[in-house]
This record gives structure tokens, C-alpha cells and sequence, in this order.
């Protein structure tokens, strides 16, 4: 644990700039820029809450990329002193799950933050306890964060990719990782939604419409909400594609960086 709390503190030294700065520019997208915007711009129709709120949203949207170019960062800040690996006590596996670890944790703290000014800013539009607000926004921060997993060890599988095709054949490795990565999703995409896929993982179902009760309920219903059934097979599965996905990747990273 002090070996793993060691590499915690350091990727927090080298970028904990990056989540203060990121906060500070969510803020002055969500909160200053609309009060400067009803404050000096006359004509302007759209209430502030509105307008605080589609900003803050695409804060939150934003936030997404801005995670993964910390993590970006954090890669290419290591690869580019290959020794900080080569020398280090700790596996790369532990090295590559500490950065991972540390961009969700960061993800999840701007997201919460975010989230919570969203919500503030409909809290008129909506009817909600305090048990309510606070499920709705763990539900969301949760989601984000676990969907955020998947693509940090899906660029790391595809970053180990691109590092063994520049060995190769030098810049243009980058073309042919976008390619492979479109043309990945674009596969898994299409299998997902195929009727193979739900034969084989569709099982032990677990309806969600019990929720609606436990969630902030809308003044005015104009939108419906659809609460899609959970289905334990399929969580399972993705669960371990991805804990598999982030050992290969791993293990392709040290096969690439040792050579």
C-alpha cells in the first residue's frame, strides 16, 4: 500500500494543476460567463439558470476529453523518461493502474462539482428531497466515471498499439491507429446491437423502473424517461472485458517500452 500511495502522490505533484485549472475554467464557463452575458449584453432572451445550465453541461461534456488528455499527458510524461519504468520497483501494471486510478478520481471530483451546479440550476423545475438529489447525483457522477474506465483502457490498449507501429513504420503509425480504433467501434457497435449479442448476454434481467420513484420527479413533464433493464450477464461480461482489455494493454505497454 505505501509503494502504491508513493505513485499516488506523485502523479498528484505532476497534475494536480490540471484538475485546479480545469475546475477554474469550468467555473468561469458555467457561472461567470452568464452572468457577464445578462449583465452587459442587452436583448438577450434566455434566462440566466438556462443558460448556466447548457454551459454547464457542456463543462461536463468537456470534461470527458479533458480527462483523457491528462491521461494522455501522464503517459507521455513516463514514456518520454522510459528509466522512471525500467528502474521502478513497481510493475507497469501498477504504474499504468495508478495514472488510470488518479484521472478517474480527478474525473469524478469535476463531475461532482459540475453536476451539483447543473442541478442547482433546474432545482425550480423539478421536485425533489434531499435523498433524492443525492441518489440522482451519484447515479450521474457514478455512470460518467465508469464509462470514463472503459475509454481510458481503451486508449490504453490502442496507445500500446500505436507505440508498436511506430517501431515500424514511424509517423504514420498514428493513421492507421485511427483507423483501427473507428473501425473497432464501429465493429463492436454493430455486434451490440445485434440479435446474436442479446441471445448470448441478454440474461437474468433486472428491471430499473423502480427508480423513478427514488429520483427528482419534474414539475412539468415534458420529457419521458425510458429506465432500460439492467441485465446481470452483460454487466459481468463488460466487467471482465475491460479488467482483461487493461492487462493485454499493460502487458503490450511493457513488451513495447522494454525493447
Amino acid at each position: 500500500m505505501k509503494k502504491l500511495a508513493g505513485l499516488f502522490k506523485k502523479e498528484w505533484v505532476l497534475f494536480k494543476t490540471w484538475l485546479f485549472v480545469g475546475i477554474f475554467a469550468g467555473i468561469m464557463l458555467s457561472l461567470v460567463i452568464p452572468y457577464l452575458i445578462e449583465r452587459f449584453v442587452d436583448g438577450f432572451t434566455l434566462p440566466k439558470n438556462q443558460l448556466s445550465f447548457a454551459l454547464t453541461m457542456l463543462v461536463v461534456l468537456l470534461g470527458g476529453f479533458y480527462s483523457v488528455l491528462q491521461f494522455i499527458a501522464s503517459m507521455r510524461h513516463d514514456l518520454k523518461i522510459k528509466e522512471i519504468w525500467l528502474h521502478s520497483t513497481s510493475s507497469i501494471t501498477q504504474l499504468v493502474g495508478v495514472k488510470v486510478i488518479f484521472s478517474l478520481i480527478g474525473y469524478a471530483i469535476f463531475n461532482l462539482i459540475f453536476i451539483m451546479i447543473a442541478m442547482y440550476n433546474v432545482k425550480d423545475e423539478f421536485v425533489a428531497n434531499f435523498g433524492q438529489i443525492l441518489l440522482s447525483l451519484l447515479l450521474s457522477v457514478g455512470i460518467l466515471v465508469i464509462f470514463q474506465w472503459m475509454m481510458l483502457v481503451l486508449l490504453l490498449l490502442f496507445l500500446a498499439f500505436y507505440l508498436q507501429m511506430k517501431h515500424f513504420i514511424g509517423r504514420f503509425a498514428i493513421i492507421i491507429m485511427m483507423g483501427a480504433f473507428f473501425f473497432s467501434m464501429n465493429l463492436w457497435y454493430k455486434f451490440t446491437e445485434s440479435q446474436l449479442y442479446a441471445s448470448i448476454f441478454h440474461h437474468i434481467e433486472i428491471p430499473l423502473d423502480w427508480l423513478a420513484h427514488y429520483l427528482p420527479k419534474a414539475k412539468v413533464s415534458t420529457i419521458e424517461f425510458i429506465y432500460n433493464p439492467l441485465y446481470v450477464v452483460e454487466e459481468v461480461m463488460m466487467t471482465i472485458v475491460i479488467v482483461i482489455l487493461f492487462i493485454v494493454a499493460t502487458k503490450w505497454l511493457e513488451k513495447v517500452v522494454l525493447r
